[in-house]
């Protein structure tokens, strides 16, 4: 077989020791063996005698061995396993099923000590396992879990077989565990999407919510969380990604009521909760307990910049400019990676001082000078950032400052090969307000028209324009 990066490790597909019931007879035997083995992993004896004891008593029953060579891998030790494996392979050559087994067991063993490099010689022992008993789940989830990130087509081969074998096996479900696994999340999705959402198990509840949340599904997330909460209430992830699911939706006052219930819950609370249950509280304009939780949220992680960011939106809520500001700016001097709305929101609280007279120039020309920088720092928007300097430069008074900014979005957009709607829309409102500027603020009608000219192409029916053209 070709070989295979393996990215599988043994608590992915759940290849360790099993836990043996106890009700089965071998199962009360192995709890002394797999304490004694835990105790002292490192010793090739522990547990000699009681071992030995052990296949005595069930040398005929491939299934009570298969269960200790499990045990032996639990504690990693891959040669005692082998070796069992191997002895219930060349003992029960008349009986498939007990052979599939061993042969799983011989696949988990390669995937544990080789958890990272060539994979190839576990997924032919779970080949093996298939062709010898093809009504054993476990040879074909094995085998997908192989392929599952190098080969999602061999992957979905896989499981097809399987239902073909076993219809009424959670092939979906278990697809989804094995993407999830491999941080395919778009297949995980669709996967789980398939399977019967009210018989996933809790873990694959949430790998799917997660999935969901990963692809930015958050309509879907908050479906999901409330189903898997309706089902596993005192779940913390369940109830932790449905909070920040309904807030990234807009459904604020759903997102207050699962935060109530959520930080009620037992279980570490971070940074992030808080700020996810400020921002509800924000969207649903409570603004006073937004705060405290934002404030909460500094609390548990000094370090966080989101919250401050959100501070300041907050006391830009309540009116309150200055402490608006003053977070704002703490949140710009520690966030290198600010986005263009976190300048943005910067440039509006100036722009709130100003009108109310506080600074009224400095004021403006701080804001003004934001979307200077923004324009700089973000090529791709400096049109856009023009058009709302203009529009600042004009509420300011200085009408002259205005026009100098649409007169930068024209020299960058009108001949423009590649110019979007979005950059046409910036265009044609800099030409419409730079032909009104020569022609009725500076009462030239001349300097009006070349503008009037361009706009005319965009935007065949403006009546300045045709009226300036002296166009019927």
């Amino acid at each position: 077989m070709k070989a295979i990066k393996y990215f599988v490790v043994g608590a992915m597909i759940s290849i360790t020791a099993p836990a043996v019931a106890q009700d089965i007879e071998y199962g009360k035997a192995l709890v002394p063996i797999s304490q004694a083995l835990k105790a002292d992993p490192n010793n090739a004896d522990a547990a000699k005698d009681l071992v030995k004891s052990y296949m005595k008593e069930y040398k005929k029953d491939p299934e009570a061995l298969v269960a200790l060579g499990s045990t032996f891998l639990g504690v990693k030790n891959y040669s005692k396993a082998e070796e069992i494996a191997n002895l219930v392979i060349e003992k029960n050559k008349k009986n498939a099923k007990a052979q599939a087994e061993a042969y799983i067991l011989l696949g988990d063993a390669e995937a544990m000590k080789d958890a990272t490099g060539n994979g190839g010689g576990a997924a032919s022992h779970y080949a093996t396992a298939m062709s010898l008993d093809p009504k054993n789940p476990s040879g074909y989830t094995r085998y997908a879990s192989v392929y599952r990130k190098i080969n999602p087509k061999l992957v979905e081969e896989t499981y097809a077989k399987l239902r073909a074998e076993i219809p009424d096996y959670p092939i979906e479900a278990e697809a989804g565990h094995s993407f999830f696994s491999a941080n395919k999340f778009d297949l995980a999705f669709e996967n789980y999407g398939k399977a019967n959402i009210n018989k996933l198990d809790e873990a694959k509840m949430v790998e799917y919510l997660i999935s969901a949340i990963q692809l930015k599904k958050y309509s879907d997330a908050l479906s999901i969380s409330k189903t898997g909460v309706s089902r596993f209430p005192k779940n913390i992830t369940l109830n932790q990604l449905g909070l920040w699911s309904a807030v990234e939706t807009g459904s604020y006052d759903e997102a207050i009521g699962i935060a109530e219930k959520f930080l009620q819950l037992e279980g570490e609370k971070n940074s992030t909760d808080y700020t996810y249950y400020g921002k509800a509280l924000l969207g649903a304009k409570r603004h006073n307990e937004a705060i405290a939780q934002f404030e909460k949220a500094m609390e548990v992680d000094a370090n966080a910049t989101e919250p401050l960011a959100r501070l300041s939106e907050a006391y830009a809520g309540l009116g309150d400019e200055d402490k608006a500001l003053q977070y704002s700016e703490d949140y710009m001097k520690k966030n290198p990676n600010a986005s263009p709305s976190d300048y943005a929101k910067l440039a509006q609280i100036y722009v709130a001082k100003a009108e109310k007279g506080i600074d009224k120039s400095a004021n403006f020309t701080k804001a003004i000078g934001i979307y200077d920088k923004m324009a700089e720092k973000y090529p791709s928007i400096a049109s856009w950032a023009y058009m709302i300097a203009a529009g600042v430069a004009d509420k300011s008074g200085n009408i002259d400052l205005g026009a100098s900014y649409n007169q930068k979005i024209v020299d960058e957009l009108a001949n423009k090969a590649d110019r979007d709607a979005d950059e046409t829309g910036y265009l044609t409102q800099a030409l419409r307000l730079l032909g009104f500027y020569y022609w009725s603020e500076k009462n030239n009608l001349e300097a009006a028209k070349p503008y009037y000219q361009k706009l005319i192409e965009l935007d065949p029916n403006d009546k300045n324009a045709k009226a300036a053209l002296g166009i019927e």
